[in-house]
């Protein structure tokens, strides 16, 4: 399994770029990736150009193929780059995801499951970028990308999906505007 962060949004709710918020006494961005890559997970940056030439360049990045099209476009990237694996997929804007949060669902991941995921207390969505494809998802990812339906929700619909619960909906937080920092 490799882990995917996030980053190649375009921010524009948010009025400043999600992976530079300091949130957690870093950027979001490096708080992520060395949460990721102390769990000794593979991590795979999902970037626009603008934001390739901005990182580190010890970094493993990978342009998105897709402009501006959500999540979606990160993940379908990393497919075709690597269709042999799992793809742990985690979004910059995800400010309260913890180690242990990645730790239950990787615990969770099994064979007879496309995808693995949280599904909040009370809410009828599942989560889609703190979440595990599989590669037996990866068929209904790119007919989604041909026909031009983006959303990872109705990717999950059609796949046999695992969920887990998480410990506190908190830990799914996700900001899009300044007013989800407070």
């Amino acid at each position: 399994m490799k882990a995917l962060l996030l980053i190649g949004g375009k921010s524009q709710r948010m009025g400043a770029e999600k992976h530079l918020l300091d949130v957690n006494g870093r950027t979001q961005y490096h708080h992520l990736y060395n949460m990721l890559t102390d769990m000794g997970l593979d991590v795979c940056v999902s970037c626009n150009v603008e934001q390739y030439r901005d990182l580190p360049e010890s970094h493993y990045k990978l342009v998105d193929q897709y402009d501006a099209i959500g999540p979606i476009g990160g993940l379908v990237s990393a497919i075709n780059h690597r269709p042999e694996e799992s793809w742990l997929i985690v979004a910059c804007d995800l400010v309260n995801v913890t180690q242990d949060t990645l730790k239950r669902l990787i615990e969770a991941a099994d064979e007879e499951h496309d995808i693995i995921t949280y599904q909040p207390e009370g809410s009828d969505y599942l989560e889609t970028t703190v979440t595990i494809y599989q590669p037996t998802s990866f068929r209904v990812v790119l007919d989604a990308i041909e026909m031009g339906l983006y959303g990872l929700q109705r990717v999950l619909k059609q796949c046999k999906v695992k969920t887990v619960s998480p410990k506190d909906n908190a830990e799914l937080k996700n900001v899009n505007t300044p007013e989800d920092l407070d």
